[in-house]
């Protein structure tokens, strides 16, 4: 069947009015209060790129004085190629940016679910998939979430998706180039996604398919970085670096940082004193292990989905501060699961996706108990291994 029945389509659509029909409303409540309570991170990079189009540095300058940021306060951290890129969209009123950031967002996701869907071939059709991955977003809450913020994570399940395409047995060269390009932009508008790109070279040594990749990688880094300095100079770059050396002066401990060794202070309380102490002592083990686990999946696990999963689960917490909406990266890797499943024996497909279909609630429970957005993770994880093929050398 390569199309929805006609109760199936209108399950769908109702909840895809129900559901993108309550967001929107509260997106329009939040962007409407005074100041607004949405799209606040994308404002942030809009006040970036406003002052890099008038000649100025993104960055706060107490914090390029050496100052460490307030936990509460917002401030733009990332590096000099984001503000660069938004200076390009300076002069359109921020309710049209946030608009377009978000309708992008969900057409990335919905290329990527339809590419995923074409790829490993089954039913229902790829455009299907992809509809019903629209229609379902809004309740994966991370991802929402990420909207309602205007955060730049909301693109990332369309680059990892992309990462994962283009690493797959016999991938087009194509697919090798834009992997390796979405791994490399990923990571010049974020330092955490690095991650990937040291999956990229570990892997390298045993796929073909990789290497291209890799190469692809390293020719976008080194061209965007090029590009970069050649529009803004270097002194962008070293303001850069001089903001983050002031913000690991900022606390870690704080209830919304989903970070393992945040949480893990929280829980065993003590003095705000110790529990700072302990978090940052705590981080250098959490961050060596996501390195060394990334490595280790790369050599080891031989199916290439788990594998690269394992190293986005790595770039989530690789940093001491993880928020709530970053595991909608691993949104890409349930739909693969989901999608396996139809090969499967029908109990063993039932288990997969009710696996998926945990992840998604426990992840939503995760808003008022965060810890448990790690059980979600877990699940996703669990999803993919139980939907792997038989092996059959690298399968897909």
């Amino acid at each position: 069947m390569t199309a929805l029945t006609a109760r199936a389509a209108g399950v769908v659509a109702f909840v895809a009015v129900l559901a993108w029909g309550g967001l929107v409303w509260l997106a329009f409540k939040l962007y409407t209060t005074t100041p607004p309570t949405a799209a606040f991170d994308l404002e942030l990079l809009l006040r970036a790129g406003r002052a890099v189009a008038a000649g100025q540095s993104p960055y706060d300058s107490a914090m390029l004085a050496g100052a460490a940021p307030v936990a509460e306060r917002l401030f733009y951290s990332y590096p000099p190629v984001v503000a660069q890129l938004m200076s390009l969209v300076a002069g359109v009123p921020s309710p049209v940016v946030f608009v377009a950031w978000s309708a992008a967002a969900v057409a990335g996701l919905g290329l990527v679910a339809r590419a995923l869907a074409a790829r490993y071939g089954g039913s229902p059709a790829p455009n299907v998939v992809a509809l019903v991955t629209v229609a379902f977003a809004p309740l994966l809450f991370p991802f929402a979430i990420g909207l309602l913020f205007g955060n730049l994570d909301v693109f990332f399940p369309l680059a990892f998706g992309l990462v994962l395409l283009g690493i797959l047995p016999r991938a087009s060269t194509s697919s090798a180039i834009g992997s390796g390009a979405a791994a490399s932009l990923a990571t010049v508008s974020k330092l955490s996604p690095a991650v990937v790109g040291l999956w990229l070279l570990a892997r390298s040594t045993s796929t073909a398919d990789v290497r291209r990749a890799l190469a692809a990688a390293a020719i976008v880094l080194g061209t965007v970085l090029g590009l970069s300095i050649a529009v803004g100079g270097i002194q962008p770059w070293m303001d850069y670096a001089t903001v983050v050396r002031a913000g690991s002066g900022a606390d870690l401990v704080d209830p919304r940082n989903a970070g393992p060794a945040a949480q893990i202070a929280l829980l065993l309380g003590g003095a705000p004193a110790a529990a700072e102490s302990l978090a940052r002592t705590l981080q250098i083990p959490v961050t060596l292990g996501a390195l060394v686990a990334t490595v280790v999946a790369a050599l080891r696990v031989r199916e290439p989905v788990e594998s690269l999963a394992w190293a986005v689960v790595g770039s989530l917490i690789v940093l001491p501060v993880t928020w709530y909406h970053y595991p909608s990266a691993l949104i890409p890797f349930a739909i693969v699961a989901f999608l396996r499943a139809g090969a499967l024996e029908p109990v063993a497909a039932q288990r997969v996706r009710l696996t998926i279909v945990a992840a998604a609630v426990v992840a939503a429970l995760a808003i008022a108990l965060l810890p448990l957005l790690y059980v979600a993770i877990g699940l996703v994880l669990a999803g993919v291994r139980m939907s792997r093929p038989a092996p059959t050398g690298l399968a897909a």
